[in-house]
């Protein structure tokens, strides 16, 4: 999803500037909203000074950010210090270790990082400096984040889920082949068992509910070793989007508390897709993309049978979609015949939307 323009103004930064050019939102920079949200996450309030001393601005300032800070549970007494009232539930490493040792006998490792550039960017560092053990990283925040054909991701601090997921492929490229589609089940049948959220897959890597994106996934590989493939599977899901940074997605999107009509544990839905990502996994390097992951990932499909527009540097294709190959490619039916369109840089809309 992308996010407006910014540029930063001292301790805060600015985004959201409209056609004009006028300001839209003033907000703090990712690292002073999180150090401020870690402070009053107990539920207790902070004064006023040291509020605005963790967000880099004077006290008098506080005033412009509270529109942004109200989205993120943040509340003004009368006496002007802020708290979150029933306080709030940050990314906790050992509760989702705790989760996975009752699960699994050797669970993944799990690391949770404040504010980073892009969780993929670690994941890879950790495989191309020979730890290469399997190991989720997730982060409060991204300030580069990214999705499929280099688009920015939005993230917002302690709002969503931003987790790279490594392990092994189990031999070589050529491997890989379907690895993306796999992950999107795991996840998919993650967020169903922990919110109950019907999840659709879009080819080759959105999640959906009804028409409006849920979250997406972004696959890489990584050679290690003696020529070993590593994947990194780079997933975003939208929990909690504050109203703020929903006016600057330029997409039909949801997230998981409108989708499930409640608040969503953000602990739980991690600590759910690290234990569904990990047994994939395992089930990836000993049977690949067979017929049966071919079949759960094509009953998630809300494009099948109907017809759609792909479009990519090479022109556009129109036709009813049938589903996928054996490979993982995106099956497309013309009024003369079969095409199959590999994932690449390509844009998939339902032809009434295109």
């Amino acid at each position: 999803m992308n996010a407006g323009p910014a540029r930063s103004d001292g301790g805060a930064i600015i985004r959201g500037l409209d056609p004009r050019g006028i300001l839209t939102v003033l907000q703090p920079t990712p690292d002073a909203l999180l150090a401020l949200l870690t402070r009053l996450a107990g539920g207790a309030a902070a004064p006023p000074a040291e509020c605005a001393e963790l967000l880099g601005v004077a006290a008098a300032d506080l005033d412009g950010l509270m529109s942004v800070l109200v989205d993120y549970g943040v509340r003004r007494r009368r006496d002007g210090s802020l708290r979150i009232p029933g306080g709030l539930i940050l990314l906790d490493a050992q509760r989702m270790g705790a989760r996975l040792a009752s699960e699994f006998a050797a669970p993944p490792a799990i690391d949770v990082l404040g504010v980073v550039g892009s969780t993929n960017d670690i994941a890879r560092a950790h495989i191309e400096s020979g730890r290469t053990e399997p190991r989720a990283i997730l982060a409060e925040a991204q300030t580069a984040g990214r999705g499929r054909r280099g688009r920015a991701w939005s993230s917002p601090v302690a709002a969503n889920i931003y987790m790279s997921y490594l392990d092994a492929i189990g031999g070589g490229l050529d491997d890989a082949r379907g690895l993306s589609l796999v992950t999107g089940i795991a996840v998919a049948e993650a967020i169903e068992a922990a919110s109950g959220v019907d999840v659709r897959l879009k080819w080759p890597n959105d999640l959906l509910v009804g028409d409006r994106k849920l979250g997406g996934i972004l696959v890489e590989l990584v050679l290690a070793g003696a020529g070993n493939a590593f994947g990194v599977l780079g997933i975003g899901v939208n929990v909690r989007v504050p109203v703020h940074v929903g006016a600057a997605i330029d997409q039909p999107f949801i997230d998981l508390t409108e989708a499930a009509g409640g608040s969503i544990d953000r602990n739980d839905l991690a600590a759910a897709v690290v234990a569904h990502l990990h047994r994939y996994a395992a089930d990836f390097r000993s049977r690949g993309f067979d017929e049966e992951l071919q079949q759960r990932w094509q009953a998630r499909d809300p494009f099948l049978d109907r017809r759609v527009v792909a479009r990519s540097e090479l022109g556009e294709l129109r036709g009813v979609a049938r589903g996928i190959d054996a490979n993982g490619a995106l099956v497309i039916e013309t009024s003369t015949e079969r095409v199959t369109v590999g994932a690449g840089n390509v844009s998939l809309r339902l032809e009434e939307h295109a």
